[in-house]
C-alpha cells in the first residue's frame, strides 16, 4: 500500500501564523506612509491573504509532488505552478483593496513563498525517500 507524504498539520498551522505576522506587519509599513487607515487595509489584507495562501500552498506544493515523477520536477515545478497562480491573486486582491504599493507588497512576500515552497517539496522529497519510494522513471 502507497503511503502519501505530507508536512504535519503543526507545521502548517505555524507557517500560516508567521506569515500572517510577518506580511502583515510589512504591507503595513510600507503602505502607511499615505495614511495609517490604508496601511490597516494593506496589512490586514496582506496578513489574511498570507495565512490563506500559506495554508493552500503547502497543500497545493503536496499536491502537485505527487503528480511528477523526477526528483528534480517534484521540488522545482510545483514551487513554480503555485508562485505564479499566488502571484495573480495577490495583485488581484490588492488592486481591488486599493493597496496603494502593490508591487513593493506583494514581491519580497513571493519571493520568501517560492523559498518556502522549495523547502516544503524538498522535505516531501526527503521524506518521500525515507519512506523507501526511491525509484523514479
Amino acid at each position: 500500500m502507497k503511503q502519501s507524504t505530507r508536512t504535519s498539520w503543526h507545521f502548517n498551522l505555524i507557517s500560516a501564523v508567521l506569515a500572517f505576522l510577518l506580511w502583515g506587519g510589512w504591507a503595513f509599513v510600507m503602505n502607511s506612509g499615505e495614511s495609517v487607515n490604508r496601511g490597516l487595509v494593506a496589512g490586514l489584507t496582506q496578513g489574511t491573504a498570507s495565512f490563506l495562501i500559506t495554508l493552500c500552498m503547502v497543500h497545493a506544493v503536496t499536491y502537485l509532488f505527487h503528480r511528477f515523477e523526477k526528483p528534480l520536477v517534484k521540488v522545482v515545478l510545483p514551487a513554480c505552478i503555485v508562485i505564479c497562480f499566488t502571484g495573480f491573486c495577490l495583485v488581484n486582491v490588492h488592486t481591488l483593496m486599493g493597496t496603494p504599493r502593490i508591487l513593493v507588497t506583494i514581491l519580497p512576500a513571493l519571493m520568501v513563498a517560492f523559498s518556502f515552497c522549495m523547502f516544503t517539496s524538498w522535505r516531501l522529497l526527503r521524506i518521500h525517500q525515507q519512506q523507501g519510494a526511491t525509484q523514479y522513471e
